[in-house]
Order: C-alpha cells, then structure tokens, then sequence
C-alpha cells in the first residue's frame, strides 16, 4: 500500500512516527497521513502526540480514512488467511491422531493387506495403460541443392541416415543436434555403417526447428543438415 496516495512528501519534526518521546506531526488540512503512519495506527503501535494527530486528522479527511478502511479489510484477510492455514494443520493432526489410534495391533495386519491389494491394483493399472513403443521414424538428411527440409514427428524415437557425398571417409564421426537458437540437444548415438553415417535419438525431439551438425574426428564442422520437428 506504500505510496498510494501520491509522491507528496509528509514531514515529522524531531521523531519518525514509530518515536513516542517528544515528535511532533506538522500535518494540515491540505495534506494526508502517509501509509505508515496509517498502517502504524491500524496496529495501534503509535504514540501520544501522533496519536491525536493522526484521529485528530482522521475526522476531518475522507481520503485517509477510505485509506485506512482498506489498510484494516488488508489486514483482516490475512489474519484470516492465517487463522485458515492453522485450522488445516490442527485438522490434518487430528485426523492422523485419530488414525493411529484406530488401527490397533489386531488390525495392523488387515490394515496392511488392504494396502498391498491397492498398491497391486494401481501397478496393474498403469501397467496396462502404459503406451506401447513408438517404432523409431527413419529419416534421410541431404543438403544438396533442390533437397528438401525433412519433417519429423514430435518425440518419436529418430534415425537419421547423413548424406556424405564428396566428405572425406573417417572411421568415426561426432554429430551434434542443436535447436534454432544453438541450444544443445541430447547427443546423438553415431555409428557408421556401409559408408554412412547413422545418428539415432531414442527420445526424440520436441517441437522446433533443429539443426543437426556433422564433425570430423578432429571437431572440423564438415555439414550441417536441417530438420523441422512437428
């Protein structure tokens, strides 16, 4: 609530509103307790002279005192919303305590049977929901003129065979994938097989634009091909 009422500046002669020796409030008709001073009377934390001041000021200006209507609703919702968050806590204690002293020993072992049939019964059923495999999307990057930009579905397992057309032959190959703004993907399991080089991301990739890079055993970047995820 602090600066509500403007940028007017309210000015306290020898003590802060939080001193009770000896301050002395200039405030007239023309101007407006500050938030503190409003807030500090709401918690009826100030002092005589203030206090005649501020009850003084609050019966002659209908601005302060809307103000200090809404500094009261303020302060009573959160001592309302502080009183709700205990009575949540004595209820969840309550209902532990009453809990353990239901179950008794002659009741343990059912207590426990009970649960291991529900906990039997939830694996059965998220066993049987689970999704089956996805069989992985085969894909050919080329970056020759006239080829085109290869779409692939979203999250499905990737195999990506690079065109290696007039490259240098390596036994082995790193290759990176990178999204539109040079994030770095999980890595690409590489292999090379027949003369080609084989990228595979078991998990996919999630929707956007990606850029897959192909290096030489030494870091050189020899080919970067471009695929869109949907």
């Amino acid at each position: 609530m602090r600066d509500r009422w403007g940028d007017k500046n309210y000015t306290f002669v020898g003590a802060d509103p939080t001193n009770k020796d000896g301050a002395v409030m200039q405030l007239d008709k023309n101007e407006h307790a500050s938030d503190e001073a409003l807030e500090q009377y709401a918690m009826g934390s100030l002092g005589e002279p203030i206090l005649g001041e501020i009850e003084e000021h609050l019966l002659l200006c209908s601005q302060c005192q809307n103000h200090l209507k809404e500094i009261d609703a303020f302060r009573a919702a959160m001592r309302s919303a502080a009183a709700h968050v205990e009575r949540e806590g004595e209820s969840r204690k309550r209902f532990w305590t009453g809990l353990s002293a239901t179950f008794s020993l002659g009741r343990l072992g059912w207590a426990l049977a009970l649960g291991g049939l529900v906990i039997f019964g939830l694996a059965l059923r998220v066993w049987m929901s689970a999704p089956e495999k996805s069989p992985p999307v085969a894909l050919f990057l080329a970056t020759s003129r006239g080829a085109e930009v290869r779409h692939a579905p979203a999250r499905r397992p990737l195999e990506l065979s690079l065109d290696t057309t007039a490259l240098a032959a390596y036994p082995a190959y790193q290759v990176d994938a990178v999204d539109a703004m040079g994030r770095m993907q999980p890595q690409p399991q590489t292999r090379v097989a027949e003369g080609k080089v084989q990228a595979s991301l078991p998990k996919g990739l999630a929707p956007g634009t990606y850029f897959i890079r192909l290096y030489s055993p030494s870091h050189e970047l020899l080919r970067e091909y471009g695929l869109v995820v949907e």
